[in-house]
Parts: C-alpha cells; sequence; structure tokens
C-alpha cells in the first residue's frame, strides 16, 4: 500500500462521485441480488442520487467516504496482486519447470563437468578491441 501523503483535488473527489452514481445501484442494486436470487433493489437509486448531487454541488462533503474507499480500495489491490502471482507460479510456472525437468528438456546445463568456468584467451586483444569490446 502506498503510504504517501497526497492531496486529494476537487476533480478526484467529483470524479468519485460521478463513479459511485452508476457503480453502487450497479453492483448493488442489479448485480449483486441478480446472484443472490432477490428483486431489484430500487434503494440504491436514492444512494446515487445522493452522489450525484455531492458530486456535483459539494464535492469536498464526499472527502472522508472517498478516503475509505480508497484505503479499502488499497487493502484489496495487494490482496488481488499476491493472489494473481501466487496462483501464476503455483499453477503455470511451477508446472512448467516440473514438467520440462521430468522429461529432461531443460534449456541450460545444472552440472558443469570442468573445475572451472574460465577459459583462457590465446589472441592478444588490442587496444581498439578494448575501447569498443562490442
Amino acid at each position: 500500500m502506498n503510504n504517501k501523503a497526497q492531496k486529494t483535488t476537487t476533480k478526484e473527489l467529483k470524479e468519485f462521485g460521478l463513479l459511485m452514481t452508476w457503480a453502487f445501484p450497479l453492483f448493488i442494486g442489479i448485480i449483486a441480488p441478480w446472484i443472490l436470487g432477490k428483486g431489484l433493489q430500487w434503494w440504491t437509486l436514492w444512494v446515487s442520487l445522493f452522489f450525484v448531487s455531492l458530486a456535483m454541488l459539494a464535492p469536498k462533503l464526499i472527502y472522508w467516504p472517498y478516503k475509505a474507499w480508497m484505503f479499502i480500495a488499497g487493502i484489496i489491490g495487494f490482496i488481488n496482486t499476491r493472489l494473481i502471482l501466487g496462483f501464476t507460479f503455483y499453477f503455470l510456472i511451477f508446472p512448467t519447470g516440473m514438467a520440462l525437468r521430468l522429461f529432461n528438456k531443460l534449456q541450460f546445463k545444472k552440472k558443469n563437468n570442468s573445475s572451472s568456468n574460465y577459459i583462457k584467451r590465446t589472441d592478444k586483444l588490442t587496444k581498439e578491441q578494448l575501447e569498443n569490446p562490442f
């Protein structure tokens, strides 16, 4: 989570109010009741009207709901990132690595038979090669 103190602008508060105007009734009033097998929740339209009026007339009054939402969103983002990375590793990368080891198809040698990886150069380096190595 980001702990940097940032000043919340009026534009951000208006955008949050307008977002809640359609998002709250959509998710709480339509989608959630549909999943739970209940009827439409018409009271969410009053909440929507409340948010749109605050967003247009007095966006500074949305400051604390905005801060609460951003805190919750930060926690959800923190958890989701770890879940997605964990699932990706354990269900995609790990099985691929195990399958490659099982069929001996790894693209690198695990063991080097020589005592050292150092290769002694036989040619002399010129000044131009040292100044322009590539």
